[in-house]
């Protein structure tokens, strides 16, 4: 019966409990932040003290602060599963665990369509898996919607590279 939301707190997911009591006849409500891995519910001193290296935000000016409050916003399901898979996404880069790795971004390309940097990395992957076809397809993708992107020019060697080798793979 608890009230709950996630807080997709920078750095570190939180969760915000919120609470009703009553004193000497009055109502009075208020909110709980609870780190989930520890149980600990955090001051406000410790939820600024961890948003400083963040605080910042790029194009404002050098005095600006963002307030604490626009960090402790409830997360939409949406994002909270998205920050799930990410996590699981970088856990299974660093161990290279590709077919793992792909069944995440299988998640998050459903997940989040208008993403089309989890396209890149899906194609990334399944070429790690020797599927350039469906490689290809995804890196085109990318590359249409993202004709801008800093990486345009290395994924446009790499999409030349693999026709490349499916080329060489048909005449054989």
């Amino acid at each position: 019966g608890l009230q709950t939301q996630g807080v997709s707190f920078p750095g570190h997911f939180l969760i915000k409990l919120s609470m009703a009591s009553s004193f000497q006849g009055a109502k009075r409500a208020g909110e709980v932040l609870i780190d989930p891995c520890t149980g600990h519910s955090l001051s406000r001193e410790e939820l600024e003290e961890r948003l400083q290296p963040y605080r910042r935000r790029p194009g404002m000016g050098a005095d600006f602060e963002a307030p604490l409050g626009l960090f402790l916003q409830p997360a939409p399901a949406r994002d909270i599963l998205a920050r799930m898979l990410r996590n699981l996404k970088e856990v299974h880069r660093a161990t290279q665990d590709w077919p793992r790795l792909l069944n995440v971004l299988h998640r998050l390309v459903i997940l989040l369509p208008a993403v089309p940097e989890e396209r890149r990395d899906r194609a990334l992957v399944l070429a790690e898996l020797g599927q350039l076809d469906l490689a290809l397809d995804d890196l085109v993708f990318y590359l249409h919607q993202c004709p801008n992107a800093v990486d345009v020019d290395a994924m446009a060697e790499r999409q030349s590279a693999w026709r490349s080798n499916l080329s060489g793979r048909h005449l054989h």
